[in-house]
């Protein structure tokens, strides 16, 4: 539903922009290391890339908020030993290898993803699991958070809660010691699914 809401937005949106695609990824990745991984690619190739990144990270148990976009890519992959959970708590959140989630957009000029989270499992699975894999759709980039709270504005009553997720988190609280992904995942991996050749 919310997907159809920022519809409306098209024109906010820039469809096809290169630079700003590049700019985002500049900006995720910045002083984090390996730790963000950045793909624009086809349903295809995201599904590919998914495999290899379960194959890596020897990952067992994945969760998933239920989204078109998400079933399309996980398409297949029951048929692993892979247990995939649609729905369930903080303890089976916390079992987890890799969460994936579909975004609603990102922000080119910070290196943001903007996630609407109306239900408490969502915001479990983007921040419970050591992995993240975001999903969002290529033509769903602005340029900068003007063009965002123009967007949010108007869907803001819509959402329960919105979060802003720019990479792992980073801190040097402990003993000046640069510690990556403390509170929440420690690696996040943003695929930017085109749809079609155009974007």
């Amino acid at each position: 539903e919310v997907l159809m809401q920022l519809a409306l937005w098209d024109d906010k949106f820039s469809n096809n922009d290169l630079s700003n695609f590049q700019t985002f990824e500049k900006k995720v990745k910045t002083g984090k290391g390996d730790t963000v991984e950045v793909y624009k690619c086809s349903i295809e190739s995201a599904r590919l890339i998914l495999s290899n990144i379960i194959k890596r990270t020897d990952a067992e148990h994945i969760i998933a908020y239920d989204s078109m976009l998400v079933k399309d890519i996980l398409q297949g992959l029951e048929e692993n030993s892979i247990s995939i959970n649609f729905s369930g708590d903080k303890k089976v959140a916390n079992s987890a290898d890799i969460g994936i989630s579909e975004v609603e957009f990102a922000i080119a000029e910070s290196g943001t993803l903007v996630e609407y989270s109306y239900s408490i499992w969502k915001r479990l699975v983007s921040a419970m699991p050591n992995v993240h894999i975001a999903l969002v759709r290529a033509n769903r980039i602005v340029k900068d958070f003007e063009s965002a709270f123009e967007i949010l504005k108007t869907h803001i009553f819509d959402a329960s809660h919105i979060s802003f997720i720019t990479g792992p988190s980073i801190t040097a609280d402990i003993e000046r010691v640069l510690t990556i992904g403390v509170h929440g995942p420690g690696k996040l991996i943003v695929i930017f699914i085109q749809e079609n050749d155009n974007e």
